[in-house]
């Protein structure tokens, strides 16, 4: 098992691993950290990066690598049917009557305002799950994240040796309306970043695996040198 601080990437060593309190602490930065959320377990099962599951593509790059995972979801056939009675049938009974008659009603418009952005939030979400899709992409030190379908979505951009540590995580606001945990992929470091929520439970756990996988490369590279270093 080997663990180092999310920090400063130094190799902790066992003498300074707490496994009852689930802490550890670098002596080279003074910061201590949860063990649960930075050991890199060499010895655990996880699935082959090689062979990812259905909607799911890895690329590697000549400075870095591309993961893009399908949103599409079984959901679709529930959500879809209903976005178009609840927003048809509202939408059309409160501004389609002004449309045909040519009178526009204030009181009437604005009371269809909560409806409009209802329908707005629910097209857009069945979009997402009919053919939506999460594009992490990494070249040199820039990390972009781009969530959306067609190349119309919303891209968030950082810089990738800001992280360390990848981890799951559980929207709770979310949970009680799905009547399930809700889980998004957390990458933290001097910067936290979270996305994924929308990704099936096997695509999201694959792009996680493949973060790690890549986070781990990362901090031996550039700790192995320093390491060696600071502990002679």
């Amino acid at each position: 098992m080997l663990v180092s601080c999310p920090s400063c990437g130094t190799v902790i060593p066992a003498d300074d691993l707490n496994i009852s309190t689930d802490l550890a602490l670098c002596r080279a930065c003074g910061k201590t950290f949860r063990l649960s959320e930075n050991v890199d377990d060499l010895t655990s099962s996880g699935p082959d990066l090689a062979a990812p599951p259905s909607g799911v593509e890895y690329e590697p790059l000549a400075d870095g690598f591309r993961i893009s995972a399908a949103t599409r979801s079984w959901m679709a056939l529930f959500i879809v049917p209903f976005t178009c009675i609840w927003s048809g049938l509202s939408l059309s009974g409160i501004y389609g009557k002004q449309l045909t008659s040519g009178q526009f009603v204030l009181s009437e418009s604005l009371f269809g305002l909560p409806f409009l952005i209802g329908s707005c939030f629910l097209i857009s979400w069945c979009a997402m799950l009919v053919a939506g899709e999460v594009i992490v992409t990494r070249r040199a030190d820039t990390l972009s994240v781009f969530t959306g379908l067609a190349g119309i979505g919303w891209t968030r951009t950082y810089v990738w040796s800001d992280f360390s540590s990848a981890r799951e995580d559980t929207r709770n606001w979310f949970s009680s309306w799905r009547n399930r945990s809700a889980r998004t992929i957390v990458l933290e470091g001097r910067r936290r970043a979270s996305f994924g929520s929308l990704l099936s439970d096997a695509r999201r756990y694959f792009v996680l695996c493949t973060l790690r996988a890549e986070l781990r490369k990362n901090r031996r590279s550039l700790s192995s040198p320093v390491a060696a270093s600071r502990f002679r």
